[in-house]
């Protein structure tokens, strides 16, 4: 990551360079969430047919060609209200403390310059991808877990989780010019510019899809 991005996301610039090109965050419409939604959906089924495929062996040489083609079959006829539910920390309910901002710094990212609105973003996805668990953060922040609810997939997905995350900013940034693995190259280096730049992107977005 360059530092020239670096110093314009953590100055809470609305722009951000990325390989050479100035990129805008903006909110994302109807089409381009649907674009998101059909990259989630297209990698939670390759995700699915590969853990399953992982473990053929488990099953008799027999049956395993037709227990795949079944799989195969099941995944294709899903769409995006098939995929399963997640849990979500609430980030707002996320004590910011001194140790927990130790812990932030030296397991998800750097802090510096960072209100404690982006420190709570931060460790709600470490609690989201069980990075952090629940009893290291009651520790850490010496109290009681912050509650957690049932999101969709696609929701979890954009701002809880790597892939979505950087798929969310690229959709956002591609009409600049930026490829998806421009973004990996230079934010997937730091979870905090991704969490901050997914949530600013869902935030602009809600109103959107009729949310806000």
């Amino acid at each position: 990551m360059s530092e020239e991005v670096a110093r314009a996301v953590s100055a809470g610039s609305k722009t951000i360079t990325i390989a050479g090109k100035q990129c805008t965050v903006r909110p994302l419409g109807i089409r381009e969430l649907t674009e998101v939604e059909r990259d989630c959906l297209s990698r939670y089924k390759r995700q699915y047919l590969e853990s399953f495929s992982e473990n053929l062996d488990l099953l008799p040489e027999s049956t395993r060609e037709r227990m795949m083609e079944q799989r195969m079959e099941k995944a294709s006829r899903w769409d995006i209200d098939d995929l399963p539910t997640k849990y979500a920390y609430d980030s707002s309910r996320i004590k910011v403390t001194d140790a927990l901002k130790v812990w932030v710094q030296e397991n998800v990212g750097s802090i510096e310059g960072r209100e404690d609105l982006q420190i709570q973003r931060m460790a709600a996805v470490a609690l989201d991808q069980e990075l952090l668990n629940e009893s290291e953060y009651k520790r850490l922040v010496d109290g009681s877990a912050p509650p957690k609810f049932k999101v969709p997939y696609v929701n979890w997905w954009i701002t809880g989780c790597f892939d979505g995350m950087v798929t969310f900013i690229w959709v956002c940034f591609k009409r600049d010019g930026v490829t998806r693995d421009q973004v990996v190259e230079e934010l997937g280096s730091s979870m905090g510019m991704l969490v901050e730049i997914s949530r600013e992107i869902e935030r602009l977005s809600t109103p959107s899809v009729g949310n806000g």
